[in-house]
């Protein structure tokens, strides 16, 4: 099983590297635009995402990091957004390596954000966040399209077919 989160997450590093090449191409002004997204703006949405990498992040290694909202802005360039966002995938992807087998079908108890305890098992919390990223990757892709811009093909299927997997 943890072949499978280290692809997934190679995965969610070469579609997030394709995702930026297409944002790079838009102005800082539609990449800051309000376009409807639940976090607004592209910006919003990456700045969301990194937010949410960090507290589930915190939450498996033991810590907690609780933001004041999910739209808490964590990083106002872009640049550094950028960056901090390819570190953030790197660091799950070492934090991947680093797990034995036998964690995947644990009950993971946390707290949530509303501060109630909860109870998952492990690969689906870790799933969880890979399909959080999914989610709002496509909405991203939605609005570069609608801002004029050309969408990158990051369908999983089309990775593991052209990564030869």
């Amino acid at each position: 099983m943890k072949d499978f989160f280290l692809r997934n997450n190679a995965y969610h590093i070469w579609a997030t590297n394709l995702l930026y090449d297409s944002i790079g191409t838009l102005s800082d002004e539609d990449y800051k635009k309000d376009v409807g997204l639940f976090f607004k703006s592209i910006h919003g949405t990456l700045n969301h995402l990194l937010l949410v990498e960090k507290v589930w992040y915190s939450r498996l290694i033991g810590e907690v990091y609780i933001p004041s909202s999910l739209a808490e802005e964590l990083e106002s360039n872009r640049q550094t957004l950028k960056i901090r966002m390819s570190e953030s995938l790197e660091l799950w992807n070492s934090w991947l390596r680093g797990l034995d087998n036998s964690i995947w079908e644990t009950l993971f108890r946390y707290k949530t954000m509303r501060g109630f305890e909860a109870e998952l098992i492990f690969c689906d919390v870790v799933q969880h966040n890979f399909n959080h990223r999914t989610h709002h990757r496509g909405q991203i892709t939605a609005a570069i399209t609608q801002l004029g811009g050309k969408s990158p093909e990051i369908d999983y299927v089309f990775y593991l077919q052209t990564k030869g997997k």
